[in-house]
């Protein structure tokens, strides 16, 4: 500070203690009083703590005096972009705004309370999440249900953060549309480091869903276009209204096949797909005119959509009096891992089984999804209380689009606990499959397969989908 030319007193000479302590008498009486006070002459506006990480131990000094400033309605300060901010309004008005005061005291009060999270989670004792209000949503899941907000979790340093998508069009999102984009997300992460890890390389992926799940998810090699097209005509009355996700930007070429579709019209009299939400890493000046003519429409622009990668952090659900915990919904296909009962797949065979396997693993479907997959595109997925419903409920919705079952693929989320639903897969016409491990009959479903000619590929029994339970 001296060096800078900056008048400053030390601690030890604020609060009158000469004695050495080997720790600065930063808890003194006298603090408090000057952070809590309002005696203008010994009042300390501002405190800038920059608190070590758990892992360098319990900084209960440096969190304490964030929590005094923030009971004195003082300045806490605990990032360095943060004090910018604050040089920036002293440099312009002499004063720290109100509005900015506010957001670090709130920031300063999710620090804290997540530090001491984190020491009952180091201890085993507990858990939680503490956030950061970022954005008011329109409403809840039904227009009464207001307000309704999205927080942003202390310290998460994701960018693909739900609150660090910018909003480029449209009106705020509600309650669904950030539910939905979250659960499109995961699907596109999971096919995306799974293609990574098998390949090596990612192709063009697009995911159309409807209420979060995938009703059409498609790859492509070679055109981005034709990944969004093959997506949308998965099922086309099914996504009508939907959520779209890709990895790729989307320019003047991709966005006219994102609002609208002869194919549509011919087959359901209305060309327009009237998609509610779009994300993708970035979007043109002329795919923003085109698809912003839908005011209500919310375009979302992140560019770590290019690269996406699954979330490794906890999973909690709220249930009634407290909240479930688990590791996230994290795992990433692994052929390496997984016992093939039959000869290597081809490159077509494995990017069909990516995209089969990513939609079971997430999608909410009424249980024990099923996915089936032809040519590298979704044509349909199915769930419900026992397997054979999600086996039929899966060939059902792709005969309903008119889509040929003949050679296609599936993927499970759960084992087939009888040879029902491996029946109904192979009357449908699936040549190709994967499955977790499991169930007393195995060997019954086992031999099932290799006597009807279907090559199969078996997962760890551990690994099974039963997402958002």
């Amino acid at each position: 500070m001296d060096k800078a030319g900056i008048p400053s007193t030390s601690v030890e000479e604020f609060v009158g203690i000469t004695d050495d302590y080997e720790i600065p008498p930063t808890l003194h009486p006298k603090i408090e009083q000057a952070l809590t006070g309002q005696e203008p002459d010994s009042c300390i506006d501002l405190v800038y703590d920059l608190p070590y990480p758990l892992e360098k131990g319990n900084d209960v000094g440096g969190h304490t005096l964030l929590a005094l400033a923030v009971k004195g309605n003082r300045a806490p300060v605990m990032a360095r972009e943060d004090m910018r901010l604050v040089i920036q309004d002293l440099e312009q008005s002499g004063a720290i705004s109100e509005d900015l005061r506010g957001d670090l005291i709130s920031k300063a009060s999710a620090r804290i309370v997540e530090h001491y999270i984190s020491v009952l989670r180091q201890r085993g004792d507990g858990d939680g999440v503490a956030g950061i209000r970022t954005l008011e949503l329109l409403n809840g899941e039904n227009p009464y249900q207001i307000p309704s907000y999205l927080f942003a979790a202390s310290g998460d340093g994701d960018k693909l953060a739900l609150h660090k998508f910018r909003l480029l069009r449209g009106e705020s999102p509600c309650f669904t549309n950030v539910a939905d984009l979250d659960c499109i997300l995961h699907t596109l992460c999971l096919a995306c480091e799974a293609f990574n890890k098998s390949f090596g390389k990612v192709p063009y992926l697009a995911v159309a869903a409807k209420h979060g799940n995938a009703c059409g998810l498609a790859a492509d090699w070679q055109s981005p276009g034709a990944a969004a097209e093959k997506a949308l005509s998965g099922n086309m009355s099914a996504i009508w209204g939907g959520e779209v996700i890709v990895n790729f930007p989307i320019d003047g070429i991709v966005a006219p096949l994102l609002y609208e579709s002869r194919e549509r019209e011919k087959k359901l009299g209305n060309k327009a797909w009237m998609l509610d939400v779009i994300a993708a890493p970035s979007f043109s000046k002329e795919a923003l005119n085109i698809l912003g003519r839908k005011q209500s429409r919310k375009l979302f622009e992140n560019g770590q959509l290019s690269s996406p990668g699954v979330s490794i952090t906890r999973n909690l659900r709220q249930v009634r009096g407290g909240f479930l915990c688990q590791p996230s919904f994290g795992y990433v296909l692994d052929f390496d891992e997984a016992e093939k009962a039959s000869p290597d797949f081809s490159d077509e065979d494995r990017t069909s089984l990516i995209l089969a396997w990513a939609t079971a693993w997430s999608s909410s479907l009424g249980g024990n999804e099923i996915a089936i997959v032809k040519d590298g595109q979704l044509i349909g997925s199915g769930g419900g209380p026992s397997t054979v419903v999600a086996a039929r409920n899966a060939v059902i919705r792709a005969r309903e689009e008119a889509h040929s079952l003949e050679n296609s693929v599936f993927a499970a989320d759960a084992f087939f606990p009888y040879t029902d639903a491996p029946q109904v897969l192979i009357d449908g016409g699936c040549s190709l499959g994967l499955v977790p491990k499991g169930g007393v009959r195995e060997q019954q479903v086992r031999d099932l397969f290799k006597s009807e000619n279907v090559r199969m590929c078996f997962l760890p029994e551990q690994f099974r989908g039963f997402c958002r339970h």
